[in-house]
């Protein structure tokens, strides 16, 4: 007999088994470290504090509302492989056979996935609380350690934002089955919600954009607008208004979203298919006669095709392995998506590039190719991580990694058609942004179209400089022990490089793929300031060639997986 009063044991396993992965402590580490650093570093921030305390309630909430956009991928590994992870281990056949129903499985595995992603979250206050007590922070910068101040800011800023993309992630693995739809869809929602707001952000819009936030930060913003720094020093926002309806009406939506997915989540086995039994029937057909059977080692060997390992069987494998690799990257549903959230972005940002405080200007191509820059640059380095990861663990995930190192093809045949693989998306996606932004043109009357501008000015830097990116992915994707943690280290290296420009590296040899801007001219395009671009682009090829080399060194081929098991064939290679 089966019974609903398992919801509690479910979520305390699921509990306990979030608190072994390492994905957990990797973001709650990272989390702590973010925010530690901007309490005790100045060339460091997150948000715009203005003049108030390090430790004001004002600059607590805000940091944990900033905080909350970087824990969408965070949710999603945690939260969304839940409902999947059952299945792809085979255990789902020996759950549905207990007296474990529907309802408690579902509930309790949210909730103890949803507590796994607090925890991470509550990472942000606490690196802000430990950093205000460094000694070296000027005691005029802090004002008093009020703990309510960061309980307030982690359940009522940090829990329902979790509470709502673990809902809507949840219910996305749930219908689509796959961890990439759940990806994809966080790309989106990043990029919705970057695209709205910038639409959103006249002042007539404010109520409409608080209402929209699933994150909070316009209501949060709206509800403190006209604060002083004193009320931002020693004052929460109250919930009420539109800061109050912001909560309790995305509260709703994630509960309906989760509802749904439960509603449409199949617990019991299905049944096989009739046909399936009678194939397995034996067949009633007369068998044919037996050959005569040959004795080990008889002339059959004669016929045995002998193995080659010559150059042209080289690149033999090598052409077979880029057709298959990239494939899986055209024929995947993901990358298409991930074109439309390129047009969207893109279309976005171009159709107001011409306005300024209400005075329109013409689209011209440097205009043009100036917000593409500005909004859609971060795109093309997150598809180059993400993909850096599918491409990488593809095999392993799908159990055939032992198949494919068994075979005769050499290491650097599995590692290069990946990143041409990944070269083949990045290149897609710009130049999908550049057909956008010649539409718009075209739609907003603007006839003087310069296709080789776009391709000089925006297409071929913002592809080197991704394709770099993608390198050090595959590398980092190598060396650690999980797909997941492999993400986490290309997301600290994003925040890293905004950081140390602003700690003072701002020397473009601190930064890994790093070029100096290049000024555009209606006139003169970029004049003679494309060399300099020219040679660090030169220099960091160089260096991430050195990359593809260590991670052709350390590529993981049999049964070893630790760094240790691969030194030795690393040396070899």
């Amino acid at each position: 007999m089966k019974s609903p009063s398992l919801f509690l044991p479910v979520a305390a396993f699921e509990w306990r088994h979030q608190l072994r992965s390492p994905v957990l402590w990797v973001g709650f580490a990272l989390f702590f470290l973010l925010t530690f650093g901007a309490t005790t570093i100045d060339q460091i921030q997150i948000g715009s504090r203005g003049n108030v305390h390090i430790n004001a309630p004002y600059a607590i909430l805000q940091t944990t509302g900033i905080m909350s956009l970087f824990s969408i991928f965070i949710v999603v590994a945690l939260v969304a492989g839940t409902v999947l992870r059952d299945d792809e281990t085979g255990f789902a056949p020996i759950l549905r056979s207990t007296r474990l129903t529907k309802w408690p499985y579902l509930g309790g595995r949210f909730l103890g996935s949803v507590a796994a992603a607090l925890l991470v979250m509550s990472a942000v206050p606490l690196g802000i609380a430990v950093g205000s007590f460094m000694p070296w922070l000027d005691a005029e910068r802090l004002g008093p350690f009020v703990p309510s101040h960061y309980l307030w800011a982690l359940f009522v800023m940090g829990l329902p934002t979790l509470l709502i993309l673990g809902a809507a992630f949840f219910a996305l693995a749930t219908v689509t089955r796959s961890m990439m739809w759940s990806y994809v869809g966080a790309m989106l929602l990043l990029v919705l919600y970057l695209v709205t707001r910038g639409l959103l952000r006249d002042p007539r819009f404010d109520d409409i954009s608080a209402l929209t936030d699933p994150f909070g930060l316009s209501a949060f913003g709206l509800a403190t607008k006209y604060w002083t720094a004193v009320e931002r020093n020693t004052q929460l926002p109250e919930l009420s208004g539109l800061f109050l309806a912001n909560r309790v009406i995305w509260l709703a939506a994630g509960l309906a979203v989760f509802a749904a997915a439960a509603a449409l989540f199949r617990f019991e086995q299905r049944g096989a298919k009739r046909g399936a039994h009678l194939s397995a029937e034996p067949s009633a057909a007369p068998a044919a006669a037996p050959e005569a059977v040959r004795p080990p080692g008889a002339a059959s060997l004669e016929h045995l095709p002998v193995p080659r390992t010559d150059r042209a069987t080289r690149w033999a494998q090598f052409a077979a392995l880029a057709r298959f690799d990239t494939a899986f990257v055209v024929r995947s549903p993901a990358f298409f998506v991930l074109l439309f959230i390129g047009v969207l972005n893109a279309g976005g940002s171009a159709w107001f590039v011409n306005e300024w405080y209400g005075s329109p200007s013409y689209p011209v191509t440097r205009l043009m190719v100036q917000t593409l820059q500005g909004a859609f640059n971060i795109l093309p380095i997150l598809i180059a991580i993400y993909y850096a990861g599918e491409l990488v663990w593809r095999d392993r995930e799908r159990r055939m990694h032992e198949i494919v190192d068994a075979t005769a093809a050499p290491g650097w045949t599995h590692l290069v058609p990946k990143i041409g693989a990944i070269a083949l998306v990045l290149t897609a996606t710009g130049l999908v942004a550049v057909l956008t932004g010649m539409a718009v043109q075209l739609a907003k009357g603007y006839l003087q179209l310069e296709p080789l501008g776009y391709l000089a000015w925006y297409l071929w830097p913002t592809v080197v400089t991704a394709l770099q990116v993608a390198v050090l992915s595959v590398l980092v994707q190598v060396l650690v022990p999980q797909k997941f943690i492999g993400w986490g280290v290309m997301l600290v290296y994003v925040v890293a490089t905004t950081a140390l420009a602003t700690a003072g590296f701002e020397h473009n040899l601190y930064h890994y793929a790093g070029t100096p801007p290049v000024p555009l001219s209606d006139m003169s395009g970029m004049s003679r300031f494309w060399i300099g671009q020219a040679w660090f682009q030169l220099y960091w090829s160089a260096f991430a060639l050195l990359l593809a080399v260590a991670a052709h060194a350390f590529w993981r081929r049999g049964l070893g997986g630790t760094l240790r098991q691969r030194w030795p064939q690393a040396r070899a290679r």
